[in-house]
């Protein structure tokens, strides 16, 4: 039975989406999974970085409720199930949902979530997640978040915190060296940031992931998403 990995950060911006992608691709390329990621956010971002220009149909609000609906390609071996509006406020999907998700763990060897803190499903998504990674900005704000996330959910479950859009500010440097501290304490693995970078902006506006060229630009940021993935698999 396939894993589910949910990425979770309850203030927006962080680059959820964009690194939910990123790990998705690199399960695929780096060790031959199977990869669905699904979603609980209307605006399916996701379909955006990876390129993919297709209006949503049935989505997971369909697959949960009829047993089937939208199956997106967006890579080899890697796809995707959109949410349309109006899916959060169906009783029935809130019910059929745990046994929807059991259903796909037969048929994939992860499952990423990219989930919407601001709908009511999120607690509904999150429950049945396997593993937790958090992404987040070095800031005050944000670090306190995520600092609320952990507190909220089983620690086991954490694998991993990815600071993003790092500028290398004295403040950033001095929020990563306490999370350090803080996370020397449990199994939770912190990341190298990733960094601020016009090269992923380019790859953004072309609808490719780093996994999609052979670049050195990239190389940080694939090493980074790897050592994530080598606390996970």
């Amino acid at each position: 039975m396939g894993k589910m990995i949910a990425f979770k950060n309850n203030k927006g911006g962080v680059g959820k989406s964009w690194i939910t992608l990123q790990v998705g691709h690199a399960l695929v390329i780096l060790f031959g999974y199977k990869v669905l990621i699904i979603t609980s956010d209307t605006q399916n971002n996701i379909l955006l970085f990876a390129g993919i220009d297709i209006e949503p149909g049935a989505g997971l609000e369909s697959w949960v409720t009829n047993g089937n609906g939208d199956l997106i390609r967006l890579r080899e071996n890697l796809y995707y199930i959109p949410l349309s509006i109006g899916a959060e406020t169906s009783k029935k999907f809130k019910s059929n949902l745990k046994q929807t998700i059991s259903n796909l763990k037969q048929e994939y060897d992860f499952i990423l979530l990219d989930p919407n803190p601001t709908l009511r499903l999120d607690k509904e998504f999150t429950d049945e997640a396997d593993y937790f990674i958090i992404p987040t900005f070095l800031d005050q704000v944000t670090s306190q978040s995520m600092l609320n996330i952990i507190d909220d959910i089983d620690k086991r479950k954490i694998k991993a915190i990815i600071p993003n859009k790092y500028t290398n500010t004295k403040k950033e440097r001095e929020y990563y060296s306490n999370l350090k501290e803080i996370f020397n304490n449990f199994d939770i693995y912190l990341s190298f940031p990733i960094s601020q970078s016009a090269e992923i902006g380019r790859l953004i506006d072309k609808g490719k992931t780093i996994w999609d060229v052979n670049n050195q630009n990239v190389a940080p940021f694939k090493k980074i998403i790897k050592d994530v993935l080598d606390v996970i698999v």
